[in-house]
């Protein structure tokens, strides 16, 4: 009896050894696959140009926004409300910052300024930083597609007029290096085109 008790004790310490390490491989295999998946995010970027300006004086080179400019930069906010946004980059501009504070404030994120003089250096430096993550910047209308450009992305749209912004851009950017770039509308039209449309561009 006492050496099938032990016969019996020894096969549940082996079964229960078996189990563990089932357990274990089971993890592993789960650690890795979650790993896997997150290095097959892409990287996104989405891009829009600041929002409406204050045009009465023509000899002001940094004004403010409109009340329309006001409720487009909410509409922003609320459009990426269900984004997490590791980044948001805009330039040194009053109308600029406005646009991207009502996120910045939501997300809780501070803004990065950078320099558009040099978009390909920083568009290498978005990447370089974000890599699998969302990333927001706000530029000029002769900024946000030359941003684009410099991503490795095409431009969906041949430019930007100084009366549109309401363009609202992604690009997804695969682990291969594989560029996507779609373009929508987003917020109230502008002032003389109502049309909402979507569009993409590889």
């Amino acid at each position: 009896m006492e050496i099938r008790w032990f016969s019996i004790l020894g096969l549940a310490i082996h079964f229960k050894l078996i189990l563990t390490m089932k357990k274990v491989i089971f993890f592993l295999i789960v650690i890795a696959f979650s790993f896997r998946i997150q290095a097959q995010k892409p990287t996104i970027i989405y891009l829009v140009r600041h929002a409406e300006k204050v045009t009465t004086d023509p000899n002001d080179k940094d004004p403010l926004l409109t009340e329309k400019g006001q409720k487009r930069a909410l509409d922003l906010a609320k459009k990426l409300k269900r984004q997490k946004i590791s980044a948001i980059y805009c330039t040194d501009y009053q109308r600029i910052k406005l646009t991207v504070q009502p996120i910045a404030d939501k997300q809780n994120i501070a803004i990065i300024i950078y320099e558009p003089k040099n978009l390909k250096g920083f568009a290498e430096k978005v990447l370089q930083d974000n890599k699998s993550k969302k990333v927001l910047i706000i530029g000029h209308s002769n900024t946000v597609l030359e941003t684009i450009e410099a991503l490795g992305g095409k431009r969906p749209v041949a430019s930007l007029s100084d009366n549109e912004y309401n363009y609202f851009f992604t690009v997804k950017i695969s682990e291969e290096g594989l560029v996507e770039v779609e373009s929508m509308r987003y917020g109230e039209g502008n002032s003389e085109n109502n049309n909402f449309d979507t569009m993409k561009g590889k």
